[in-house]
């Protein structure tokens, strides 16, 4: 069988360096569940298979919850079907692409909501600046953490985990029938999908599935307890009875999840975002994951791109009003409560710092600790071991107010899918030229990086 084309792209008006006509394979199946069970591991697709779908939006993507940021993002992750069977990845070529650097994004969504078939990743424009360009769904939610213990007494293997080692293989097996060059596969990944990027860089059995690694506000949450998750299977069983978190509906188990992380989880403290699933320990996620010594031996990486957005805590916090109405008081009480030498002088030293009203300084310090320190020490710890990387920082500003350059709006930029993000409320003041001229400068970025040298 081959592969059947879902839609062409005649991409004059390209937001990528060399504008070229596009190929769109949609819903192609890389993987099924063992038996059909929840909470199983992933069997490996041998053969070609793939769904009728008309556009991006008809393939279904796994069973979560909203992001949460649905007033700054809008609900494009809200078009697709949900399913528990929805290993599917979607293809975006040149016309005739032949070796071309391989981009396999992995999307974000805090662990728990959105799929790489979302219309927000529609890789046209990548494809169109010369790469072959894939996305991914993966299990999130329930269905990804809230799997029983393993009969032998160590923890389950984390799914998500299997999923895109057995995606990632699926690409090099595949690609070169796409165009593309299997031993020229940059992996991407933004917000949880930048975690399990990196994860994935410093895994021994990814080793050789791809070459270079780019890091976009990548989640830097340490790996949670054994025992904590323990807690919150079983807060959600407790909620479940009779059912349990193997067979309840999709609908009741996403319920009883959101309700058991309320149960067991601490409210956030003061100037921290939340978070609500998270992987935990196991096999294959180390507990020394976010350490830059640990992660600049193990990686596999040969390059690596990390980016953040200057202000990225700004989307989570916008509408909280205990952070938007504090005063200058608090936020110096909270400042000095903060363990010693969590905040650079370049974050806290010059004179634009103190300039800042109240929101602003918690917005500034929390996106250092929570989205900037992390990747900046990778990325000079890379360089210390002789692994070139670079880190940049994306500035424009969403018109939401208060979300400043707020997490997750480069991702129309970089997509350059200016249409499919219409409705993003983050989006309204941006004009076509200056998307146009931003999202060009970050295509280009990807597809150097992609390529031959950093962005």
């Amino acid at each position: 069988m081959k592969f059947v084309m879902t839609e062409a792209y005649d991409r004059t008006d390209a937001r990528g360096p060399v504008p070229a006509k596009v190929a769109a394979f949609y819903g192609i199946r890389y993987a099924t569940l063992t038996g059909g069970r929840r909470f199983s591991a992933p069997v490996p697709v041998l053969g070609d298979e793939q769904l009728e779908a008309g556009y991006l939006t008809d393939v279904p993507i796994f069973p979560g919850q909203g992001s949460g940021l649905e007033d700054v993002l809008g609900r494009g992750d809200a078009e697709n079907l949900q399913s528990e069977e929805a290993f599917f990845l979607n293809v975006w070529a040149p016309d005739g692409a032949d070796g071309l650097p391989v981009v396999v994004f992995l999307h974000g969504g805090a662990w728990m909501s959105g799929g790489g078939s979302v219309q927000w990743y529609n890789g046209r424009h990548l494809a169109a600046g010369g790469l072959v360009v894939v996305t991914v769904n993966y299990r999130l939610g329930p269905i990804a953490h809230l799997a029983p213990p393993a009969e032998s007494g160590r923890p389950t293997p984390s799914r998500p985990v299997q999923d895109l080692l057995t995606a990632l293989q699926w690409v090099q097996d595949n690609i070169a029938r796409f165009g593309g060059n299997p031993d020229r596969v940059t992996l991407a990944g933004q917000s949880a999908g930048g975690w399990y990027a990196h994860l994935l860089s410093v895994l021994p059995e990814a080793r050789g599935l791809f070459e270079r690694l780019a890091l976009w506000s990548m989640g830097t949450r340490t790996p949670r307890s054994t025992a904590l998750q323990t807690r919150i299977y079983e807060a959600a069983n407790r909620i479940l009875t009779p059912l349990t978190t193997g067979n309840a509906p999709p609908l009741e188990l996403l319920q009883a999840g959101e309700r058991a992380l309320r149960t067991v989880l601490p409210p956030a403290p003061f100037g921290h975002a939340p978070a609500g699933y998270l992987p935990h320990v196991t096999d294959n996620v180390p507990p020394d994951l976010l350490d830059p010594i640990a992660s600049a031996k193990h990686c596999s990486a040969k390059a690596v791109y990390a980016r953040f957005t200057a202000e990225e805590t700004g989307s989570f916090f916008h509408n909280v009003p205990v952070l938007r109405h504090a005063d200058h008081a608090r936020v110096e009480q909270w400042l000095e409560s903060l363990p010693e030498g969590p905040l650079p002088n370049a974050v806290v030293g010059d004179a634009s710092f103190q300039q800042k009203s109240p929101y602003e300084k918690i917005v500034a310090a929390s996106s250092w600790i929570q989205y900037k320190a992390t990747p900046t020490a990778l990325v000079n710890a890379y360089n210390v071991a002789g692994k070139p990387a670079q880190i940049d920082e994306f500035t424009y500003r969403g018109a939401v107010d208060g979300q400043l350059s707020g997490h997750c709006i480069d991702l129309p930029f970089q997509f350059g899918t200016f249409e499919e993000w219409a409705d993003a409320p983050m989006m309204k003041s941006c004009n076509t030229d200056t998307f146009d001229a931003l999202s060009t400068h970050l295509i280009g970025g990807l597809t150097a990086f992609a390529s031959t040298q950093m962005p």
